[in-house]
């Protein structure tokens, strides 16, 4: 077997789904590029290769693109070639009494359209690494060449320990001690390039991590952990106490498991050997773990030739083989002697579990010239007639490479079929056993015969495939819809953030007493540390809003509303940062949108990571005790460095800036703050929209004016002043609207409103588009200039709008950390926001059974799907338009507070009526006939914003979602949802999604 390069990982995946082509001529012009296609990757799967770029790695991706591109090419001897997947079963049709099972099982993946990405520890570009192999026809490598070397991958975890002196010197492309300083840290790295990797490529069905790096030496710690827990225990000592290293292979086999994805063993090494890895694999559903060492060539002739033998009534008494090749696995092996120990273990036990007592010799021999063509030679000899001896020799010649990629598109295939099955892990296990020389995990014992191998995979296929029924859904593979837009009313049409500015670590103390300046002792319950600052706050709320509820959280998120999300702010190279990474990448866990990534390699190695204590009181008060650290010298260069690098990706598209905190970021003030925010309208598609968020503004001294008695330039602030004739959005709540501008509150109702509007004017005279107030218990208020930049909506020019703070229940635990950042945030979101000229909820159209004369079916929208909440308002609508005179946006707040503290009860009798109403068969909608629907909803116009009420209510509901801490950590919240209780016409007419 070829398993190239060792352990590890490396830059971007690649997806070999992210084309469609056109048949190319036989060998003259070169193929399309990728660039220039579509995405394909409806029904894929994903595939994860460690050692990408070796030779297992580079046949498989030259195969997969042969295809794609449907290229034609010459051999050596001129005869022309095409692609094909022969030795793939899973893409082969059945030809007489053979195994092909593509036309007998339904939904099986075209390992066409799949994924692939990677990690690998050597620099070498794949296209040119796969030139230098020489396994392939030239004549095919030349036309896939410079699309290989465009391949990005994964930098690749090492430890010079498991891998064989022959590869120390190319092991270039590697996690740095900076990004992987333990083991700890780089099963992180792991994890989010999975992540990544998903997401990035739209993976529609189950990802596949496959070992097929060189193989390691055995490791006799694996053994020792026998349970989950003392496995990730082990992650997170040091190595000395653990009593040594963990191997590579162990560590991307647990990360993959962690990340729900399959992990193989194509390597001889003992990864496998470890029971808390098999433990970590049983507790997920449709997840496994596989090995050991892909049975491709020899080996696979070995177990049926043996088991011919048997069905013949002989007496296998010695197999005596020798093999040489000349490829990396073997100079590897040839290097090492522990990893030819770890080979060689495997081809030894092939014939364990059977009761003879074989005497199996092998001997494996590194000769270069011999390059990645294996030569075997096999001698058996059995017991026959009378004890007399039989003797049958074999010889085989073929590229190892060519033999292995088959079995690991197969692999990745049935992993994909056996999980949307939700087959049981030992089962699995048992059925791919043929794919190894050795099965372990759960395939331990089982028969090494290869065609009762192989029975029993078609027994557990057969099996499988009939659990899931035989309608005609069956088969049939669910689209999670990632990259592409869906059906929705509403949708964001550039679909990244950037948020910039502090960041720190809040350590909130729970249920706090106190906080009255006393020198008592206080007390608190329990502390919980969070992402804080604005960059995480923002990132948090954003990241967890979704078109639509989750179905499946775990396998099936519901589709972001924001695709990219991207922090950059200021971290430590210390335990605290380590924290806050960790908090930042959580917070896009399961909708896969906030990128972290250059947060890795640009922490500062010399700094402190900023951290607050905050006791959070029980009447919802909250204090403060900050740590500024790095934060003090985060500067313009290092954003706008940042920046740069953001405007240089491709397929990065950034609608708005977010920046957060500046009166606490000593260098990001002044003219520092207004280079930052134009540098943002660069890279924002068309400028974008850029949003200022304050906190922690000073009482400082200005002059005043004489008449109004309020500060007399906005313009000179010293810290703000010269951006925001920059600034779209500038929010800031009221006690600090009176610190920047002098102004007074008192309570009156009438009087403070007057106030804050004319102390709103200033930032308006100083060039701000949007100024938004938030007063806590008492809402907020929003003023608009008369002339705002054409990526906000138009029709806000001029306008304002006072919005009451949302209802919550009574009995609602409060916390408001954050609350501010939060509405920030939504408001931001909203301004974003456009219509997609789509109407409903689920599907836009169906056909209805009325045709033209021509036969040509009608489309007709289809009828809105009946929410809870709809059928409330609907119920109470006509009681409440004549107790509050017909005002429309009274109506909506009134019911809105009615329905937000109505018991569980309540609600749950409205959501069986709405249920058993859109099941109602063929039954229009029962309506109350006094609604009129017409005050309720409107046509839909594509490209239609928010009307500046509807916006404000939205970011407060996205508000209340986030202080109350039922919902505060919930992992997505529903656009859609909040959009039904807040969407109002520009004439103030409520609208219904």
């Amino acid at each position: 077997m070829n398993f190239e390069t060792s352990s590890t990982v490396s830059s971007s995946a690649f997806s070999m789904a992210s084309s469609s082509f056109r048949s190319q001529p036989t060998t003259s012009s070169p193929p399309q590029s990728f660039k220039d296609a579509k995405p394909k990757t409806t029904g894929s799967v994903g595939i994860m290769l460690v050692g990408i770029g070796g030779y297992n790695g580079t046949t498989l991706l030259a195969g997969i693109m042969a295809h794609r591109l449907n290229i034609t090419w010459r051999g050596p001897f001129g005869d022309i070639r095409t692609p094909n997947y022969n030795g793939c079963i899973t893409q082969l049709k059945m030809k007489g009494g053979g195994v092909g099972y593509k036309d007998r099982i339904k939904g099986l993946a075209d390992a066409t359209t799949a994924a692939v990405g990677g990690w690998d520890i050597r620099p070498t570009k794949c296209g040119d690494a796969l030139l230098e192999q020489q396994i392939l026809d030239y004549d095919l490598v030349r036309q896939v060449q410079d699309e290989l070397n465009n391949i990005n991958i994964f930098k690749g975890a090492y430890d010079s320990r498991f891998i064989g002196p022959s590869q120390h010197a190319t092991a270039t492309h590697i996690l740095t001690e900076f990004e992987a300083p333990n083991a700890s840290e780089t099963i992180k790295c792991i994890r989010a390039d999975i992540r990544y990797f998903k997401w990035k490529n739209g993976v529609v069905g189950h990802t596949t991590v496959i070992w097929s790096a060189s193989v390691e030496p055995n490791s006799e710690l694996v053994g020792t952990w026998k349970t989950v827990d003392e496995l990730l225990m082990a992650f997170e000592q040091s190595e000395s106490k653990r009593g040594g290293p963990i191997p590579p292979s162990l560590i991307y086999a647990t990360a993959a498991l962690l990340e729900g994805c399959s992990f193989i063993n194509g390597g001889s090494q003992n990864t496998l050997g470890c029971p808390g890895l098999m433990d970590l694999a049983r507790q997920q559903q449709g997840v496994y773990c596989l090995g050991t060492d892909f049975k491709a060539g020899q080996t696979k002739f070995k177990t049926a030739a043996v088991e011919y033998l048997r069905t013949m009534g002989l007496t296998p008494l010695v197999i005596a083989s020798s093999n040489h090749l000349g490829n990396n696995d073997m100079r590897n092996l040839a290097s090492a002697p522990d990893t030819s120990k770890a080979k060689l273990r495997v081809k030894h036990d092939i014939f364990a579990p059977w009761e003879e007592n074989i005497d199996h010799k092998v001997s494996i021999m590194y000769t270069e010239l011999i390059n990645d063509e294996k030569r075997d030679f096999v001698e058996y000899t059995s017991a026959g007639f009378l004890g007399q001896l039989h003797t049958m020799v074999t010889y085989t010649r073929a590229s190892d490479s060519v033999l292995c990629v088959p079995l690991i598109l197969d692999g990745a295939v049935w992993c994909d079929f056996f999980s949307r099955c939700s087959w049981p892990y030992e089962k699995v296990a048992k059925a791919l056993a043929y794919l190894f020389k050795v099965p372990e995990g759960a395939a331990m014992g089982v028969d090494p015969g290869f065609f009762a191998q192989m029975r029993e995979l078609e027994a557990q296929v057969i099996a499988a495939n009939e659990s899931r029924g035989s309608g005609r859904d069956a088969g049939k593979r669910v689209r999670i819809i990632t990259n592409e837009k869906a059906k929705t009313e509403w949708s964001v049409p550039e679909g990244g953030v950037i948020c910039a500015g502090l960041a720190c670590v809040d350590m909130q103390l729970n249920n706090a007493t106190g906080g009255d300046g006393g020198e008592g002792i206080e007390s608190f319950q329990g502390e919980k540390s969070i992402g804080g600052g604005s960059v995480s706050m923002a990132c948090k709320t954003l990241a967890r809003l979704c078109h639509g509820e989750a179905v499946d959280p775990a396998h099936a998120p519901p589709r972001a509303v924001l695709s990219n999300i991207v922090p950059i702010c200021k971290i430590g190279m210390d335990g605290t940062g380590d924290k806050l990474l960790n908090l930042l990448e959580a917070t896009g866990e399961t909708c896969r949108n906030v990128n972290v990534r250059h947060l890795k390699h640009n922490r500062d190695p010399e700094g402190r990571t900023a951290l607050s204590v905050l006791p959070i009181y029980r009447d919802g008060r909250r204090g403060c005790f900050f740590d500024a650290a790095s934060n003090v010298t985060f500067s313009a260069m290092e954003i706008i460095s940042d920046l740069k690098s953001l405007r240089n990706r491709e397929n990065s598209s950034y609608g708005a800036f977010l920046f957060g905190y500046p009166h606490l970021l000593p260098k990001l003030q002044g003219e520092a703050l207004a280079q930052v925010l134009i540098e943002a309208r660069n890279v924002l598609v068309n400028g974008g929209i850029c949003a200022v968020d304050l906190n922690g503004v000073p009482e400082v001294l200005f002059q005043r004016d004489k008449r109004s008695g309020l500060r007399a330039d906005m313009k000179s602030d010293p810290i703000i002043g010269a951006a925001l004739q920059h600034t779209d959005i500038l929010h800031m709540n009221e006690e600090e609207l009176c610190l920047l501008t002098g102004c007074i509150l008192t309570g009156n109702t009438v009087q403070d409103d007057g106030t804050i509007r004319t102390a709103a004017r200033l930032f308006l005279d100083a060039g701000v588009g949007i100024v938004v107030v938030t007063r806590g218990k008492q809402g907020s208020v929003v003023y608009c200039n008369s002339k705002l930049r054409s990526t906000l909506p138009a029709l806000w020019e001029g306008r304002s709008v006072t919005t009451p703070a949302s209802v919550l229940a009574r009995g609602t635990i409060i916390n408001s950390n954050g609350a501010g950042d939060a509405f920030t945030a939504g408001f931001l979101l909203a301004a974003m926001l456009r219509h997609t000229g789509f109407d409903v909820k689920s599907d836009a159209e169906i056909s209805s059974p009325a045709s033209s004369s021509r036969g040509t079916p009608t489309k007709i929208p289809a009828k809105k799907q009946l929410t809870p909440y709809a059928l409330y308002m609907q119920e109470n609508y006509l009681t409440l338009k004549t107790q509050l005179q017909g005002d429309k946006k009274a109506i909506f707040s009134k019911c809105h507070e009615l329905w937000e503290n109505e018991s569980p009860a309540v609600k749950a009798m409205y959501e069986r009526r709405a249920s058993e109403e859109r099941n109602t068969a063929n039954q229009p909608e029962e309506v109350n006939s006094s609604f009129d629907s017409n005050q309720m909803m409107t046509d839909s116009n594509k490209d239609r914003t928010l009307s500046l009420e509807s916006a404000a209510t939205l970011a407060t509901l996205i508000a209340a979602r986030h202080i109350d801490v039922s919902t505060r950590d919930d992992l997505h919240l529903d656009l859609n949802t909040l959009l039904e209780h807040c969407l109002l016409l520009p004439n103030n007419g409520l609208e219904e999604i």
